[in-house]
């Protein structure tokens, strides 16, 4: 047999080599591709994470910085920018993970870019639309750059901010408490309303509504309903309120507004209604802090002794050598005094002096049931007194001319009834004759006791031409009453006829008008009483039903539960209902035209935030 050789063999297996080679080859490839794309992979996610950690500490730098300029500028003292630039506004870093080098975007080490704008009166960030303020923006800027990773990859945040100052009275509606508004016939809200708690709003019927012209907002939340603190139930009078604007209204969480008198923006009720009280001592009172408080704010401070005599008036101006200086009274008036001694009569005289605008007076409140003892200033006179060279002219003139002056004149009074409050007695403050007020600066009365108005307020500024109608404030002056709680009585009211036990119907009053901002206190629902709502905000002690109207032009501000007039609403047993023909002064919009002493809301909005 003969054996052939196979010569097809050795090639065969060449290619199979060949082949697997091609695909070891692929493989190397294919596995070093890989190895280098997690290697690259790892290390992008790498320098990713340190720069998220970069990032993060920048911006944690930028907000130590604003967390010390806000804490100043809730207590109204905002330092220069050079204050928060060092390194003592830069963050500890004990257990980071990675330590950073801290610049500003200039490169200077251990500092951050800080820029305070100047300070201007205009128009507010949108959030805050139709109103007007002091604003200034604001911006934070910083570079972290980590340390000792074998990376320089550093990372910038910028933020800006708006901080601003709003007149309180710029809103035709400020609560510090739940706002809780119900009235009994149509009712139109003509401008802003803001709550920093709650809001519950019902209107009387579907043709009655309760209309809102513009932003209603709270920082709680606002209900279409009654409180579940109003004893007549939340289901009591549901809805019927329109919104003349319907975008994004009515607002629920919006932004708290605070007044720079609690710790840090904290404006709790309690703490607000330290705002009209003496300043506590070791208040400065020419810093920002001291200037919140009225009592330091006021051009005239009045006060008497606790048995209610010995009334004295007092001229404040820091400007001046002696800060505050005892005013003499004005009036001097001799009285002869007959003395009859058997058949013959002898004579004496006395000499009395007593200031011609300031009295004592006593007359009955219905809601409280007490007897008010109270402080009254004759407005009228006090502006005669302004102008007398044996009165007040000297005073005026410290107050707008040469080195004391304080660039307005006399337009702001505190009053403090030293009376002791008893189950007998109230202490108050009554404003008497003030159709017309002292000058065109206008004029504000703080107290923290109860606060009466009598008669037409601020109708008038030449005795001619009167604004005693819904919506006209041509004739009027800037004015505000501040007080525990605000009163109205018309010029019908009889102190001497109105005991304790003249009847409600009988006390007829006459149409009366207030132009003037009201900052007060409530007495707020509980489940057993309504607080008397929005609607009941001015109190009322005579018989107003049959058509009398109550006129009033102004803002409506609640901040805190009342301390002296406590006494709950009620609809049946000491007032009747008027005619309401109510609204916002929007004179208040214009800085010229807000009351003296008007409070400043503090807030502050994040325009943009950054990185890079």
């Amino acid at each position: 047999m003969q054996l052939l050789k196979n010569t097809s063999r050795p090639a065969s297996a060449g290619y199979a080599l060949i082949i697997t080679m091609c695909f070891l080859a692929v493989a190397l490839i294919t596995y070093a591709s890989m190895m280098y794309w997690v290697s690259t992979n790892a290390h992008i996610t790498k320098r990713n994470n340190l720069f998220n950690q970069s990032e993060n500490a920048a911006e944690s730098a930028t907000e130590m910085v604003l967390g010390a300029m806000m804490r100043d500028f809730y207590n109204q003292s905002l330092n220069p920018s050079s204050t928060y630039t060092s390194s003592t506004n830069l963050p500890t870093q004990t257990n980071w993970p990675v330590t950073f080098q801290f610049s500003d975007t200039n490169g200077v080490a251990n500092a951050t870019t800080v820029y305070i704008g100047p300070v201007n009166w205009g128009n507010l960030p949108t959030i805050y639309s139709g109103l007007n303020g002091l604003g200034q923006y604001c911006e934070v800027a910083s570079v972290a750059t980590p340390q000792n990773v074998g990376e320089n990859l550093s990372a910038t945040v910028d933020q800006q901010l708006w901080l601003g100052s709003i007149p309180i009275f710029q809103f035709a509606i400020f609560y510090n408490m739940d706002m809780e508004i119900n009235p009994g016939e149509a009712m139109t809200v003509n401008g802003r309303v803001h709550s920093n708690y709650n809001i519950y709003a019902s209107g009387a019927s579907s043709g009655a509504p309760l209309t809102f012209s513009t932003n209603v907002e709270a920082a709680a939340a606002y209900f279409a309903h009654q409180s579940p603190l109003d004893p007549r139930g939340e289901n009591w009078r549901p809805g019927n309120v329109t919104f003349s604007d319907t975008v994004n209204n009515p607002l629920s969480s919006a932004q708290y507004l605070s007044l720079p008198i609690g710790t840090n923006g904290n404006n709790n009720p309690a703490a607000i209604e330290s705002l009209l009280d003496v300043p506590p001592a070791g208040t400065l009172p020419t810093s920002p802090t001291g200037q919140v408080y009225p009592y330091n704010e006021a051009d005239i401070i009045i006060t008497n002794a606790p048995s209610g005599t010995n009334i004295a008036v007092i001229y404040q101006n820091y400007n001046n050598a002696n800060p505050q200086t005892l005013v003499p009274m004005d009036v001097t008036n001799v009285v002869v005094q007959y003395t009859t001694n058997g058949s013959s009569v002898s004579s004496s005289y006395v000499t009395n002096t007593y200031y011609s605008f300031v009295t004592n007076t006593t007359f009955y409140d219905y809601r409280e049931s007490d007897t008010v003892n109270a402080i009254q200033i004759n407005v009228g006179q006090f502006g005669n007194w302004l102008t007398n060279a044996n009165g007040g002219l000297t005073y005026n003139n410290l107050n707008t001319a040469g080195g004391t002056s304080k660039g307005h004149n006399i337009d702001g009074v505190y009053v403090l009834n030293s009376v002791p409050l008893s189950g007998s007695q109230l202490p108050g403050v009554r404003v008497v004759n003030g159709a017309k007020l002292p000058t065109a600066d206008g004029f504000t009365v703080a107290t923290p006791d109860p606060l009466y108005v009598e008669g037409n307020y601020n109708t008038t500024t030449n005795n001619v031409n009167y604004s005693t109608t819904l919506g006209d404030t041509t004739n009027t002056w800037p004015a505000a009453l501040m007080g525990d709680a605000v009163t109205v009585l018309s010029s019908a009211w009889n102190d001497s006829l109105y005991t304790s036990s003249y009847p409600e119907g009988s006390r007829t009053p006459v149409s009366t008008t207030i132009n003037a901002a009201c900052l007060e206190g409530i007495v707020p629902s509980n489940g057993t009483y309504y607080s008397g709502g929005v609607e009941n905000f001015l109190r009322l002690l005579e018989n107003w039903s049959g058509g009398t109207t109550l006129g009033y032009n102004g803002s409506i501000v609640v901040l805190f539960p009342s301390q002296y007039a406590t006494n709950f609403w009620s609809n049946t047993s000491y007032y009747g209902v008027p005619t309401r023909a109510w609204g916002f002064d929007n004179n208040f919009k214009s800085q010229s035209r807000l009351p003296p002493m008007t409070p400043q809301l503090r807030t502050l909005y994040r325009t943009s935030w950054t990185a890079w």
